[in-house]
């Protein structure tokens, strides 16, 4: 067991947030987190990470080490660092210079290592913060709508890859809103609106859809 959520809830106010939220990951299972904009996706990513303590519930956590991609990240326009100087210093793990050009060169960022954040697409700098959340060799990575900056072409090699490292060992759990963005046959998946609405693998979500007359796709 990698997390365990028992019947977390989060309200602002009035307001809930999440409500009930049960669920488990086990080491190398690759979860995706669906659900429509405002159905607390994120909410429950801050709360699997640490950043935000539920109202009720409990979170238990392995004693393993996270690699965490937050959602939307803009490098600040005050703090002109390289790309290099980004990935080297940033990370509490201290990753060696062949580790981090091993990993540009995976991502096809290789030849920006010099060049300045700020200078940088939004696609390119999203590149650059997935790879720092690989430096620190993570056993669980986790993913807030990774490619939602990335070009379709990229969007295809990037799952290749977090794939590979699936069948590697490392546990993923990958949150998205598309419900053809990413999902793999025979992985996991929690829905959410608020409270979760289904539990459990790709094949019995996709029956379920058939039942209810709906398809779902994957890539």
């Amino acid at each position: 067991m990698i997390i365990e959520a028992q019947q977390v809830g989060v309200h602002y106010g009035a307001q809930t947030v999440l409500s009930d939220i049960t669920f488990q990951v086990n080491k190398g299972d690759y979860l995706n987190i669906i659900g429509p904009n405002g159905s607390g996706k994120t909410t429950l990513i801050k709360i699997l990470t640490g950043m935000q303590k539920p109202a009720s519930g409990k979170i238990t956590h392995a004693s393993v080490v996270f690699g965490y991609l937050p959602q939307h990240l803009r490098q600040s326009a005050k703090l002109p660092a390289t790309v290099y100087e980004v990935l080297k210093y940033s990370n509490k793990q201290k990753p060696t210079d062949a580790h981090i050009d091993a990993l540009l060169k995976e991502m096809f960022v290789d030849h920006l290592k010099h060049q300045r954040m700020t200078k940088l697409s939004g696609g390119e700098q999203q590149r650059v913060y997935i790879i720092r959340a690989l430096l620190s060799n993570p056993d669980c990575l986790i993913l807030d709508e990774p490619t939602s900056a990335l070009d379709p072409t990229f969007r295809k090699a990037f799952y290749q890859y977090i794939e590979k490292l699936n069948d590697q060992g490392m546990t993923i759990i990958h949150v998205t809103h598309d419900l053809s963005d990413g999902l793999r046959h025979g992985s996991k998946i929690l829905e959410l609106d608020q409270t979760v609405k289904f539990f459990g693998t790709f094949e019995q979500y996709q029956l379920l859809g058939h039942k209810k007359g709906a398809h779902v796709h994957h890539v």
